[in-house]
């Protein structure tokens, strides 16, 4: 029963590093002028959902070239009043800091921008707030692949505000093979549509 539950758990490992080979691809290859109008467009359907409008507290990422850029959307939150909070890696977990700029960050993790602990404030209550979570692709019933790191599943499991997944229209895929500790996003935004699910 064990080697079956072991050959299982190495195959769905399997695929979704296959997958993700394939998602990382197909995002190196979309070209810049389409990347800069998708990730326009994406951006504006956020801003205009009810839930940003709600929310005071903006949990975001701080994109690498290849992800949607977010740069405007934490210059927008920032604009609209909303505390904006980005994530930093603390061992196997991520913890959120509030940050008023980009001169708030530093090279962290993985060559990731992350707040810089000696500026910026931790984020201790995550009422009012609305998380957006990276991904390499999203399912249309809300199944997220990640880089395989696990930082976000595990704040995710214990995260009670929506979770919204940003993603270029082509990484959206029907079977993203999922495991128990991944978790679902609440709304999926493309340049094409904004899903509630």
């Amino acid at each position: 029963m064990s080697e079956l539950k072991n050959n299982s758990e190495l195959s769905i490992t399997e695929e979704k590093n296959q997958l993700r080979k394939a998602l990382k691809e197909i995002r190196a290859n979309i070209p810049e002028n389409k990347k800069h109008s998708a990730d326009t467009e994406i951006i504006s359907r956020l801003l205009m959902t009810k839930d940003y409008y709600n929310a005071r507290i903006l949990l975001c990422y701080f994109g690498t070239d290849s992800e949607i850029n977010t740069i405007p959307l934490i210059y927008a939150a920032i604009a609209n009043h909303k505390r904006v909070a980005l994530p930093r890696c603390n061992g196997d977990n991520l913890d959120f800091y509030f940050v008023k700029n980009l001169n708030d960050l530093v090279k962290g993790s993985y060559g990731i921008m992350e707040p810089d602990p000696k500026k910026c404030k931790q984020v201790r209550d995550f009422r009012t707030s609305i998380l957006i979570a990276p991904g390499l692709g999203f399912s249309p019933n809300g199944d997220r692949i990640g880089y395989g790191k696990g930082y976000y599943d595990r704040f995710l499991s214990t995260y009670n505000g929506k979770k919204i997944g940003l993603c270029y229209h082509n990484l959206v895929k029907f079977n993203i093979p999922v495991e128990e500790t991944d978790c679902k996003i609440d709304i999926l935004i493309t340049e094409k549509y904004t899903r509630n699910i």
